[in-house]
């Protein structure tokens, strides 16, 4: 099952196999003080900013439950924890939506577009060679899910009859079914990946079950075949080499964990679903 990761309590979310679910600059000297905010871990380096006052997370546009438009805001437990941080550090958190590529290959954080990433982003070894992770915050797994029980019934299955299975590029569910010999379909939000499954355009998907989950909200035909559980943890990224930084992630990350302020965010977003 998909679980917050070993910093947290396990069991948010149980699926099983073939179960229908219901409802991944420059500026002036003035300027680069006044970017700058006190390290949240105490500490003597500071913090800066790409904008002064306020700390800017970039994320996906639609990848519920974790980012996600509701109500002319974006929202979702991402959010939930892009504020956490901007909170500690004691400036308001900004969020700005790009395409998933230019966040998870680096170009983001490089160019100065935000100051983290939080974005259902997995550590992965490649993505540590452009950018530095925090601590996990949560631990995830893949579901094989198709429109209606008569699809295919296996990731194995998928394999052996080559049925296209829809993935969502430059996320760990597109380097897995490369891996697992996969007939994969790549597109490029998670929005259109599911209107795929929908319409036909492809067989399956294979995807976060969180992700699953939410979108059979939308969907309630969608069947989860199979789930395989990976070694997939979801973190927050920073530029390379932004050590004051990472420290301030993981300090509030460890204080929301002490503090169950953590385990309610994902109980909020991924809430305990009875067989």
């Amino acid at each position: 099952m998909p679980r917050p990761s070993c910093r947290r309590a396990a069991g948010l979310l149980t699926v099983t196999a073939a179960l229908a679910l219901t409802g991944c600059s420059g500026g002036s000297a003035e300027d680069a003080a006044a970017s700058s905010a006190p390290p949240a871990d105490g500490g003597s380096s500071a913090v800066a900013l790409v904008e002064p006052g306020h700390l800017t997370v970039c994320s996906e546009s639609n990848y519920p439950p974790f980012e996600m438009a509701q109500g002319g805001e974006m929202v979702g437990l991402d959010m939930d924890l892009g504020r956490e941080i901007a909170e500690d550090l004691g400036v308001e958190m900004k969020n700005v939506t790009l395409a998933f590529e230019s966040i998870q290959s680096g170009a983001a954080l490089d160019t100065g577009q935000c100051d983290v990433a939080i974005s259902a982003l997995s550590i992965t070894e490649e993505r540590q060679t452009v950018m530095d992770f925090s601590d996990p915050y949560y631990d995830n797994e893949l579901g094989l899910v198709t429109d209606g029980e008569d699809g295919v019934g296996s990731i194995a299955g998928a394999r052996d009859e080559q049925v296209r299975v829809g993935v969502m590029q430059g996320t760990v569910g597109e380097t897995q079914a490369r891996e697992l010999g996969l007939n994969a379909v790549q597109f490029e939000d998670a929005t259109t990946l599911f209107t795929g499954l929908s319409t036909g355009s492809v067989d399956a998907v294979l995807d976060d079950v969180t992700a699953i989950a939410q979108h059979a909200e939308d969907d309630p035909g969608f069947v989860v075949q199979e789930t395989a559980a990976l070694d997939d943890q979801l973190g927050v990224a920073v530029k390379k080499g932004d050590e004051a930084m990472l420290r301030a992630v993981d300090t509030t990350l460890d204080r929301i964990e002490e503090d169950g302020t953590l385990e309610q965010i994902v109980e909020q977003w991924i809430p305990v679903q009875e067989n």
